[in-house]
């Protein structure tokens, strides 16, 4: 209810931005900053639909138990690494993790591996990576997803020595 009021709030706000600039700015203004607006919904929209598409045929096609078992062939670093790409790879939210990582547990994975997959699930998403690279830069996707991969990998062997 609270997403829905804090939406609804976003859409009076842009509604009056536009009034102000229809006032302020005149007519063809106001139908340019239309048709901009308009172009990037789409574009945006479309993007985004094929994303969620994207994401939801890798979780349908592919179970906790496969990608656990896939998993759980690898140790130490290369469970890390491994968990790190695989993580980034299906990405979603974090509640559709937790099964793949139970699994991971039950079957006597490192806290490593598990922490690895479950931070990359979240921080890194492969598949955002070309709308990320358009929206904030090149620059930007970079460095952040180096330092995503980074604290990573320090964060997955923090959580082994202290668990």
């Amino acid at each position: 209810m609270s997403n829905l009021i804090f939406g609804f709030s976003l859409l009076i706000l842009v509604i009056i931005l536009y009034i102000y600039l229809l006032k302020n700015k005149g007519k063809n203004e106001f139908k340019k900053a239309i048709k901009k607006g308009n172009k990037n919904l789409i574009q945006n929209s479309i993007r985004i639909f094929s994303i969620f598409l994207i994401i939801g045929i890798l979780q349908n096609f592919l179970s906790p138990k496969q990608v656990g078992d896939f998993l759980l062939n690898f140790s130490g670093l290369k469970g890390i690494i491994t968990g790190l790409l695989t993580g980034a790879i299906m990405m979603g939210p974090p509640a559709s993790g937790y099964p793949i990582a139970q699994y991971l547990f039950e079957n006597n994975a490192s806290v490593a591996l598990v922490s690895s997959f479950l931070l990359s699930w979240v921080m890194i998403g492969i598949i955002f990576l070309t709308y990320e690279l358009q929206n904030f830069g090149k620059k930007f996707t970079i460095i952040r997803n180096t330092y995503a991969v980074i604290s990573i990998i320090i964060i997955a062997y923090l959580m082994e020595l202290i668990l």
